[in-house]
């Protein structure tokens, strides 16, 4: 299996994490110079990165020489992974094969003894994020056990914000995939069977984590439903969120794309705060209490140009599969204590 330039491999990284609504500075490194160096901006939210990318190939030395399922990277041209202050060092590849990335602990890798050395990942790990979005291996190395991440394309961005966590996961790594379906029971009693308080808090921060994954898949399964547009203003320009219409802390919330709204960064506050409602039938409703609050502090300056370019109704998915749940909106409405009369 032929590699792909670094610099193609960069282009098709950034313009994954840009289809998924994020800002990308990337100054193009020159042709096969490793590392690349990049900015990835979501909101308020900036990762600094320094990307190390190669094409993932089957093991090499022939039938019997290497195991049939073994898939590597070979680190050309580099003495080993830097590390610096404030900067995500991110040692990857992308497997053509599978359609996923894989990224190893640059931490373990700060230095290389071989002229070109490679790092290993299962296929049957490559194939399980395809399916789940996310999977882990552990691997051996000379500085203990390395915590190995897969991710598909949909969960690149979470991974470059949130999974340098996953790789300090070596007791647990095998529950990472269990963990990305978990209920609540499935989480208690994850933590009920650790050994000691370490490992409890250790099994506490991976679940966190996992949770933020899970909340991860919404986001992009709601733009999608959505043609990454409002469903209130119809504004795209990588500004728009996936609001919870129940929201995440309340008991009876789900990650469904039926409990979420794609909304602009303008419409998804307004709605958090109460201030914007949608109705079970769709329509879109000012709430006159927070609209007189506003008014007694002295905060309700554009109120009226904001409440002149709403629509009578939000744009719903044509799929009616995805569409908003009527139920969930009612009892999204209750939980931001809207008066009944909205919420009926």
């Amino acid at each position: 299996m032929a590699g792909i330039r670094f610099s193609r491999l960069v282009d098709e990284f950034a313009d994954t994490l840009e289809r998924a609504s994020s800002t990308v500075i990337r100054p193009r490194p020159a042709e096969g110079s490793r590392p690349a160096r990049m900015q990835v901006t979501t909101g308020t939210s900036t990762t600094d990165c320094l990307l190390f990318l190669w094409t993932i190939t089957p093991g090499g030395g022939g039938p019997g020489v290497r195991p049939a399922n073994e898939r590597r990277i070979q680190m050309t041209n580099i003495t080993g992974m830097p590390l610096q202050p404030g900067v995500r060092t991110l040692l990857g590849g992308w497997s053509q094969e599978f359609g996923v990335y894989a990224f190893w602990d640059a931490r373990r890798h700060t230095s290389f003894s071989g002229r070109s050395p490679s790092l290993q990942v299962d296929a049957n790990t490559l194939e399980t994020a395809g399916t789940t979005g996310i999977a882990s291996q552990l691997r051996p190395t000379q500085q203990g056990q390395e915590v190995v991440i897969a991710c598909n394309p949909a969960s690149l961005l979470w991974y470059v914000e949130n999974g340098a966590p996953l790789h300090n996961s070596q007791d647990d790594a095998t529950a990472i995939v269990d963990l990305v379906e978990a209920n609540p029971e499935d989480e208690r009693e994850f933590l009920d069977s650790a050994e000691g308080e370490i490992a409890a808090a250790r099994r506490y921060d991976l679940v966190e984590t996992m949770r933020a994954f899970r909340d991860s898949k919404f986001r992009p399964a709601v733009l999608q439903a959505y043609s990454y547009k409002c469903c209130v203003c119809s504004c795209d320009l990588k500004l728009v969120d996936a609001a919870h219409i129940v929201p995440v802390s309340h008991v009876e919330s789900t990650d469904e794309v039926t409990n979420g709204l794609a909304m602009c960064r303008l419409h998804h506050g307004a709605y958090d705060n109460a201030l914007l409602g949608v109705r079970s039938d769709y329509s879109v409703v000012i709430n006159p209490e927070m609209r007189n609050r506003l008014a007694e502090i002295s905060l309700d300056t554009a109120i009226e140009s904001f409440e002149s370019g709403l629509p009578d109704r939000i744009r719903v998915p044509a799929s009616i599969e995805v569409r908003p749940s009527p139920e969930k909106l009612q009892l999204g409405l209750r939980v931001r204590r809207w008066a009944d009369e909205y919420a009926a």
